[in-house]
């Protein structure tokens, strides 16, 4: 697969990057996830936000997408108040290990257990 006019275009801040570049974008447009059942709804939203502008595709013969479940979510955000940026930042590290997974940077991780939001000023 080449990239076409219009892919150059949409993917040029991409392709400027020595881990992507166009060998890469070409395997992020070729390459697709697939959703588990049990991750959170809000991370796994963030999760494929990211990944669709990254130019993988959700599909069934993809690699699973690691999302955290809603109760991992709920340890990170450390309080209710913080249940929506906890999702969303935990999806996008979902995406972001899942695009160093696709690239062949690095295995996928998961975020530590140890760590967590804190609304106190």
């Amino acid at each position: 697969m080449n990239l076409d006019a219009a892919a150059r275009r949409r993917y040029a801040r991409q392709l400027l990057l020595g881990e992507i570049g166009e060998a890469g974008q070409v395997r992020l447009l070729e390459a697709g996830f697939r959703l588990g059942a049990d991750g959170d709804a809000d991370a796994t939203a963030a999760a494929v936000e990211y990944l669709e502008r990254a130019g993988c595709v959700a599909d069934e013969t993809g690699a699973l997408l690691r999302v955290p479940n809603p109760s991992a979510v709920m340890r990170f955000a450390g309080s209710p108040a913080l249940r929506e940026p906890a999702a969303a930042i935990m999806g996008a590290f979902s995406a972001v290990e899942h695009l160093k997974e696709v690239l062949g940077i690095a295995a996928a991780r998961e975020l530590s257990s140890e760590l967590t939001l804190s609304d106190e000023g």
